[in-house]
């Protein structure tokens, strides 16, 4: 009896397994004839969004280049206290992307020109009570991959979303940004932190103008293509992770340093190069590439004042070359 009950238990197993598998199929091939029907000849399409932000007391006044002081820090209002910040949350696939700081006071806007047949842009505010914010922003393909490959694949050339951020709000810039093309601007920004996941491609990421406050954190992962952070030290974060996988990544820490710094740089495959700002001490960690050549040019730190602040480099890579200089 017992025999016969597993008997019985594995046929049974087999033909659910494949009545499971025939069910799968023709669910598939529904979608992919529903997609190839649904999708046809390109839809252009310009949208323009605007989202009203809660005013900030005591914000900086948001003027064009923030005063520098290389003295002690301005008081700011803490993270969670006086002023509860906002959070621009992104979900950007296939296309070319800008993020640029605009005047205070304004809403902050998305301006989008896609093919709407195939892609789609979703976007999502919630106010909290104590006054903070997230406003998410996603653009993706319609049907997601599968979508995609019924389209015949990539095919996000002629998108092209710009995000207008602005001024005067305490703000962390978080998310990730696929396979693309990213030219993001984040100078004057009242910027608290950046924890950014970017994919294939080239992306561009600086701050042509100095923050008002040092930046809490900046971290940025790259996966295929050449990723360029220019101006960090307009930025001063605290904490600098920068991870890339393959290709070039160019990391310039140029600028007006006003606080010590953690700079941690890893690349597996491709050229690293790594920019000295001129007012800042550097004490290097650690700088090693495993297989490939390294290049140190860490100048002369003598005739710094004894207030200038001090850059710890934590360095490394599995295959290429390393080039730091001053």
């Amino acid at each position: 009896m017992n025999d016969r009950a597993k008997g019985c238990f594995k046929g049974g197993c087999i033909g659910c397994l494949a009545v499971t598998g025939l069910s799968v199929g023709m669910i598939l091939l529904v979608g992919a004839v529903q997609i190839s029907t649904d999708w046809g000849d390109p839809t252009p399409e310009k949208r323009n969004l605007e989202r009203p932000l809660p005013e900030v007391p005591g914000a900086p006044d948001g003027q064009e280049q923030p005063p520098i002081t290389l003295g002690p820090l301005p008081e700011r209002p803490e993270r969670r206290g006086d002023v509860a910040g906002g959070r621009l949350e992104l979900d950007l696939q296939m296309g070319e992307f800008f993020i640029v700081p605009g005047p205070p006071g304004e809403p902050i806007r998305v301006q989008a020109d896609y093919d709407s047949n195939a892609f789609e842009l979703r976007e999502n505010f919630e106010q909290h009570d104590d006054g903070g914010w997230i406003y998410k922003v996603r653009f993706a393909s319609r049907g997601g991959f599968l979508g995609m490959m019924m389209r015949g694949g990539v095919q996000g050339g002629d998108n092209r979303v710009t995000i207008t951020v602005p001024r005067g709000h305490p703000l962390d810039v978080v998310g990730t940004i696929g396979m693309g093309e990213s030219e993001i601007d984040l100078g004057g920004l009242w910027v608290r932190e950046v924890d950014l996941e970017v994919g294939m491609g080239d992306h561009f990421l600086e701050f042509r103008q100095p923050t008002p406050y040092p930046v809490d954190s900046f971290r940025v992962e790259g996966s295929m293509g050449n990723l360029e952070l220019r101006g960090l030290g307009r930025a001063s974060p605290k904490t600098v992770t920068v991870e890339h996988s393959m290709g070039e990544v160019f990391v310039d820490l140029e600028g007006d340093w006003r606080t010590d710094g953690e700079i941690a740089v890893d690349f597996g495959m491709g050229r690293c190069r790594l920019w000295l700002p001129e007012n800042a001490r550097i004490r290097v960690d650690r700088a090693s590439v495993s297989m490939g050549d390294r290049r140190l040019d860490l100048g002369d730190d003598a005739q710094l004042p004894a207030e200038a602040p001090t850059l710890a480099l934590k360095l490394s890579g599995s295959m290429g070359e390393l080039d730091v200089r001053r």
